[in-house]
């Protein structure tokens, strides 16, 4: 791509890659899909560097290129790389990378030209991202599938569904990544892909449930999955149909959409995606419509604004758990003995979360998570912020701080509800911001109880000592129960605040 062809481009999105421990990125135009990587490839009669063999990919038998050995890296394979299928000029060639991370879009004045004398380069541009500040090298495709001796393929795929666009008039066009879950295929707009994983590994988690089949590590992070067949109400998504995941980024923190398999990026035009009557899906609200991807079919297309807005997929957002390692825990081995040990034993997980000072409370007493409503019905009752309605019940909303005699403090994006089940009825508290959730490593068993025995937990003063996962402080055992139970008997007996000795 010249200089004047950038200027003339405007905006471009790019997708992200990570390729040989280097950022680079590819304008969507020429990035076709994303496809594991087998760890055996077929052979082809051809030689040249970095030419790994080939996979089979619907219609074609697609070269696959590794460009370590052509920029000097060390060639390691690893079971979880992938294969980005890159086009130029009605060609196709297989590159293989580590991962995929992502999309932005970027003015063609964010863009730096490079060259070399005498020589070619594999990239054509750089630029810094514009959230992370990240140093991206901008592949050049045409010099790519270029390489001497590199066979490439025609775009098969593509030429019927160029010609069979044709037909439909010309206009502003959406690029979809489209997956399949079990027998459903969807699509959503690549914007709101943070990244695409070709094989999570799903491990069960106090957060598993019907929704959430469990968490895998993902940026240092214990991060949930999500069923998209039960968040939409189709059903449910096997373990065994379980093979890829497409992350996303709700600010806050990383879901993971659990798929079968991703399909590929398709670009159509936006007419073509269909509006969907609402009586004919049980979340209308989370899909814009349906539309027929060229060799795929029929899709669902996914309302992405939505979905990254919707209050389960942000509660599951704000219980991202950090990973320590082991140059975090001070004496690393001692702590992560201690933790498998915890686990082993069924001790019990606890979560752990800020009122202004980080406090721990059993993860079992927790009904739900749930993101700070935008608004509250107002009571004018001291301590108790408003009313929410959530799943046909109208629930209190106390201000944990408050009951704990530390004061009001005013929600920020990271704030959020804890729902706890009180003697049948449900209360809810606002806390500052999660930290994580961990199991039980040590509890200060010979505390001396002060306060009566229904007070212990109820609050800071009388709150046991605990230390919970890889943390070394103590940090102080809630009882939302002892508290929603105390803060309602005061109500009920006109008395305007919990006692003020904390």
């Amino acid at each position: 791509m010249t200089d004047e062809a950038a200027d003339a481009a405007g905006d471009v999105v790019y997708g992200l890659l990570r390729l040989a421990g280097m950022d680079v990125a590819l304008p969507l135009s020429a990035l076709r899909e994303v496809v594991p990587c087998p760890l055996q490839l077929a052979g082809l009669p051809a030689s040249a560097p970095g030419l790994l063999g080939a996979i089979e990919l619907r219609r074609l038998v697609l070269p696959v290129v590794d460009l370590r050995p052509i920029i000097g890296r060390p060639d390691e394979r690893r079971p979880d790389q992938v294969v980005v299928v890159v086009a130029h000029d009605g060609q196709v060639l297989g590159l293989l990378a580590d991962e995929v991370r992502g999309v932005t879009q970027l003015p063609s004045s964010a863009l730096v030209a490079a060259r070399a004398h005498g020589e070619r380069l594999l990239f054509s541009h750089t630029f810094r991202h514009p959230e992370t500040g990240r140093a991206h090298s901008v592949l050049d495709a045409a010099a790519v599938l270029s390489r001497p001796g590199v066979p490439t393929v025609d775009d098969v795929t593509r030429k019927t569904a160029a010609v069979h666009s044709r037909g439909r008039g010309s206009g502003a066009a959406r690029m979809l990544t489209v997956v399949r879950c079990g027998d459903h295929r969807f699509a959503i707009d690549a914007a709101h892909v943070h990244t695409t994983l070709p094989t999570p590994d799903l491990r069960a988690s106090v957060l598993s449930g019907p929704t959430c089949p469990g968490v895998i590590t993902y940026a240092e992070r214990e991060v949930p999955v999500v069923d998209p067949l039960a968040l939409l109400g189709l059903g449910r998504l096997g373990r065994d149909q379980t093979g890829a995941g497409l992350v996303l980024d709700l600010g806050t923190g990383y879901v993971v959409l659990a798929l079968t398999a991703l399909l590929e990026l398709a670009e159509v035009p936006a007419a073509d995606v269909l509006p969907l009557p609402s009586y004919a899906v049980a979340r209308p609200e989370l899909v814009t419509g349906m539309v027929e991807v060229d060799g795929v079919g029929d899709c669902l297309v996914l309302a992405g604004d939505a979905l990254l807005a919707d209050p389960q997929m942000s509660g599951f957002a704000s219980v991202n758990t950090a990973v320590a390692s082991t140059t975090d825990r001070g004496d690393g081995a001692a702590t992560a003995a201690a933790v498998a040990a915890a686990t082993a034993t069924g001790a019990p997980s606890y979560l752990t979360f800020s009122v202004g000072v980080d406090v721990a409370v059993q993860l079992e007493q927790i009904v739900e998570i749930l993101p700070h409503p935008a608004s509250l019905t107002d009571t004018a009752v001291d301590g108790l912020l408003g009313t929410i309605v959530h799943r046909r019940t109208a629930v209190p909303v106390f201000c944990l701080s408050t009951l704990l005699g530390r004061g009001q403090r005013p929600p920020t994006e990271t704030s959020c509800v804890l729902l706890v089940s009180v003697d049948g009825e449900l209360a809810a508290f606002a806390v500052d911001v999660l930290r994580s959730i961990d199991p039980l490593t040590w509890r200060d068993e010979g505390q001396q109880v002060r306060g009566s025995a229904e007070e212990r937990g109820a609050t800071l003063r009388t709150a046991p000592l605990v230390r919970v996962g890889a943390h070394t402080r103590l940090l102080p055992e809630l009882d939302l129960r002892a508290i929603a139970r105390a803060a309602t008997a005061g109500r009920a007996a006109g008395t305007p605040e919990l006692a003020t000795a904390r």
